[in-house]
């Protein structure tokens, strides 16, 4: 998602410092990758196990039991190899992970949700990509680390798990050597997230729903909230929040929670608020964004967020956030566009 211009927000308690990124050379301290401390027969065995389970794939909540490595696709639209739609340099992304001279962002083909408003949906829902060898991944990881990234983001990453393991192993050979994003809808199984603890540096989780019926309405599955938080826990417990150094800089580790605000939906901000603030911790940034446009089958009437967001259920989300108890995070002015 975008966030060309996010403004941070602050409760009152501590300010959330912020450096401009379009003119300080130093808003991310330079860092190599977690994944650098791990042996390679741990990391060997942790992609055999990953691909192991692809034979009847359970790497996702949905555990639709597709057999992935005889090439038969998955609930997702993913089968065996890496499908990537395209892989540059993104500076729309939180200051942590933009930094000054981008985020190597992957988007990745195939989704496990089927959100009706994606405005990704050619690439989640329509598959839209190229299918490529873990080969050609990790030489395109290493592409973007040459450009300058700060880090290597996976956009969708939660059904193509053994594959981004294989290319990160493969391209940590040839030199890779920048943090990795885990850039995801939080709909995680816990015993995939086990499989990257050590290896993520920073994640991006959203936290879209705290309504069940909501989420299968909009999304298309019954349990996202319950799935979402536990994920969320996890990644908390492995990677912490995000934090600075003595000179001011984003230490590029951490967990990020994005909230996307909803037309119609608006008064879930208390409880994703609440849920941030008491399982995971009152120093966890998150990202508030208001960006939201009508797109793919949200213009469908009947399911009620065929427009943008007003006025006033953004200040209400900005109010909420006020009385939270929640010190960092950032807020999207309204009008920019998401999306690719």
């Amino acid at each position: 998602m975008e966030h060309k211009q996010d403004r941070s927000v602050d409760s009152g308690a501590v300010a959330a410092p912020r450096q401009d990124t379009e003119t300080s050379s130093e808003v991310v301290a330079e860092a190599g990758g977690a994944y650098l401390q791990l042996s390679d027969v741990e990391f060997r065995d942790r992609i055999r196990t990953a691909y192991r389970r692809m034979a009847a794939c359970d790497l996702c909540p949905r555990q639709c039991g597709a057999p992935r490595l005889s090439g038969k696709a998955g609930t997702c639209g993913a089968a065996l190899k890496p499908r990537v739609f395209v892989w540059n340099l993104h500076h729309g992304e939180e200051p942590p992970v933009s930094g000054t001279r981008g985020s190597g962002t992957v988007f990745l083909s195939g989704c496990n949700l089927n959100c009706c408003y994606c405005q990704n949906y050619p690439l989640s829902q329509l598959h839209h990509g190229t299918q490529m060898s873990v080969g050609r991944l990790a030489a395109a990881l290493v592409e973007l680390q040459e450009k300058g990234a700060h880090n290597i983001n996976f956009v969708t990453p939660s059904h193509q798990v053994p594959q981004l393991l294989a290319s990160l192993f493969a391209a940590r050979q040839q030199g890779l050597h920048i943090p990795i994003v885990y850039n995801t809808s939080s709909y995680d199984e816990l015993s995939t997230l086990a499989l990257l603890d050590g290896i993520v540096d920073i994640y991006l989780g959203d936290l879209r729903y705290t309504d069940e019926d909501v989420a299968m309405q909009l999304s298309g599955v019954p349990d996202y909230v319950q799935v979402a938080e536990r994920a969320l826990i996890e990644m908390h417990r492995q990677v912490g929040d995000i934090s600075m150094d003595e000179q001011g800089r984003y230490v590029p580790r951490g967990l990020i929670v994005r909230y996307l605000v909803l037309p119609r939906h608006s008064g879930m901000a208390r409880d994703v608020f609440r849920f941030v603030s008491r399982h995971l911790s009152r120093q966890t940034y998150v990202s508030v964004m208001t960006q939201y446009f009508p797109a793919y089958r949200a213009l469908d009437p009947a399911l009620g967020i065929a427009r943008k967001l007003t006025n006033t259920e953004c200040e209400r989300v900005m109010k909420t956030w006020s009385q939270s108890g929640l010190v960092h995070g950032w807020v999207q002015d309204m009008g920019d566009d998401g999306g690719v």
